[in-house]
């Protein structure tokens, strides 16, 4: 059974270390947009009852309440669906392995995993002034052999996840040594 400090398939003899979780600002045009049909809704609410007899005339009053009750039941949907999605996506550092567990939509999951002797570098990168302020960015994992580069966006604090994975790097080929 996995729970939130593991991966799937994480094997018992494996010890996680830690569990980095995107930045806020992954999710902000999603929860931006949704604030804006709130306060589309919220317009059409007051119009609606400054003009009650106009408004009778083409819809009946029981269209206008199921109309609302549709409305206000997808911006909830939409926001605890966003904010599940944006919990299940995350980096998993174990004594092992870099994993890097992407949740696409509400049914699928990507899940890749990164062995630390395939690591060949790690560097992280803050672009623009809003990730600076903000204090998120880019992790990107160099790897060995044929094996695509690990980029991981939306990474809060990347220097300081960057000099960690060197660090547990640098133990685990220590441990190996020894």
């Amino acid at each position: 059974m996995e729970n939130e400090n593991s991966y799937p398939g994480q094997a018992h003899e494996e010890v996680t270390q830690r569990v980095i979780y995107k930045h806020v600002m992954a999710i902000a045009p999603i929860l931006f947009g949704m604030l804006l049909l709130c306060v589309f809704f919220i317009i059409a609410i007051i119009y609606i009852n400054l003009n009650v007899e106009k408004v009778e005339q083409f819809i009946p009053p029981i269209l206008v309440t199921l109309i609302g009750f549709v409305v206000i039941a997808v911006i909830v949907m939409l926001t605890v669906g966003t904010f599940w999605i944006w919990k299940r996506n995350k980096v998993v550092i174990t004594n092992k392995h870099v994993v890097d567990v992407d949740q696409i939509g509400l049914f699928n999951r990507e899940v890749s995993t990164l062995r630390l002797e395939e690591i060949q570098d790690v560097s992280a990168k803050i672009n623009g002034p809003l990730q600076t302020m903000l204090g998120y960015g880019t992790l990107i994992i160099q790897t060995a052999g044929e094996r695509e580069n690990f980029v991981f966006d939306y990474v809060p604090d990347p220097y300081k996840l960057e000099n960690y994975i060197i660090e547990l790097r640098s133990k685990y080929y220590g441990s190996k040594i020894s």
